[in-house]
């Protein structure tokens, strides 16, 4: 059980959440929610970014293929 207390800590610490000192410490349950509910809004964000890139990468291919043409021309 030192060893699940210890890891709840360690999760605790990296987290995004108050950290001050009036701050009560998370309950098991409460860290693990949280811990899952920012390992979701993650990947969100990774999926979001993901998908900014692939316009901006169809974007460049349309820009240098009328640069080409226009450079052929």
């Amino acid at each position: 059980m030192h060893d699940l207390n210890e890891a709840l800590d360690d999760l605790r610490s990296v987290i995004p959440y108050a950290h001050g000192s009036t701050v009560r410490k998370l309950s098991k349950i409460a860290t693990l929610l949280l811990a899952k509910n920012h390992i979701v809004m993650q990947q969100t964000a990774i999926e979001e970014l993901n998908h900014v890139v692939a316009l901006l990468q169809n974007r460049i291919k349309e820009l240098e293929a009328k640069v080409k043409s226009e450079i052929e021309h």
